[in-house]
């Protein structure tokens, strides 16, 4: 089977830092995951955040800057074309970024690009559902990887299968020889 992987960074980074886990998510070791089981990844993506710097000093500016590139490096380190997708601050302090509307755009265009037989899908959120339903009329099917207190109803009833991220962790880092856990 031909798999295109789908990797929603921020998900995976707040369900790990909700978890209290010290643990990086293995990209590689999920690749490897898929492929081993003789299935083919055709391609691997995920997108990396760019916050804005803290103030206009230059010492904030060289800092975010630093903290995209050593994440953006690390995951394209492993096997993953890396969506970049630039944050702003808001009126309340808070910040916005559209990394899944950037990944959903990728993962639509190249699954039609590339006709694979799965969607593998890391994430939880319930915009994923209109893209999961969309590559449905495709013939192109969804395979969920999730944390399933977060899972959005919608985006279950779409998929395909789900798998639980905690198991499918497990399992990739139990095959994997270069995972380090932190």
């Amino acid at each position: 089977m031909r798999n295109i992987i789908g990797v929603d960074s921020q998900f995976v980074y707040y369900t790990i830092k909700k978890s209290k886990k010290k643990l990086r998510f293995p990209y590689r070791a999920l690749r490897d995951l898929v492929e081993g089981q003789g299935d083919e990844v055709l391609e691997m993506y995920a997108p990396a955040v760019r916050l804005p710097p803290s103030d206009s000093s230059d010492e904030a500016i060289a800092n975010s800057y630093q903290m995209y590139m050593r994440f953006s490096t690390m995951i394209e380190g492993q096997g993953v074309s890396v969506i970049e997708a630039p944050a702003k601050q808001i009126g309340n302090g808070g910040i916005k970024h559209s990394d899944d509307q950037r990944l959903m755009i990728r993962l639509a265009l190249a699954c039609t690009r590339l006709k694979p037989d799965f969607l593998v899908l890391v994430a939880a959120d319930g915009d994923y559902a209109p893209l999961v339903w969309g590559l449905r009329e495709e013939g192109i099917r969804t395979k969920l990887i999730t944390a399933y207190e977060y899972l959005a109803p919608e985006l279950q009833r779409a998929v395909y299968s789900t798998s639980d991220i905690w198991k499918v962790m497990e399992k990739a880092t139990a095959e994997s020889d270069d995972y380090v856990p932190y």
